[in-house]
């Protein structure tokens, strides 16, 4: 018989990231505590869990709220940085 051996991204991921996609405005209490476990808190806040039944059962209340992904580490500030793009803009022809 042959085994067949699986990999997937949740194997190797130790993290989740969780972004807060909507609003907790008009939900009931254990909802937005739920949402402050996880540490979101406005919009588009995103942190990082670690995999855990836990932090699984908060995030699978939350669902519709939220948008997760698994990840291996939490990025560093510097890596934040780097990945973020410069501000205002550049003008790269001068047709006139």
């Amino acid at each position: 018989m042959q085994q067949r051996l699986f990999t997937s991204s949740a194997a190797v991921a130790k993290y989740y990231k969780v972004t807060l996609k909507r609003s907790t405005i008009g939900l009931s209490q254990d909802y937005r505590a739920a949402a402050k476990t996880l540490g979101l808190v406005r919009l588009h806040q995103t942190t990082y869990q670690p995999v855990n039944p836990s932090t699984a059962g908060l995030i699978l209340k939350l669902k519709e709220l939220v948008h997760v992904e698994n990840v291996a580490s939490i990025p560093t500030k510097e890596q934040l940085l780097a990945a973020k793009p410069e501000r205002g803009y550049k003008v790269i022809n001068n047709i006139l």
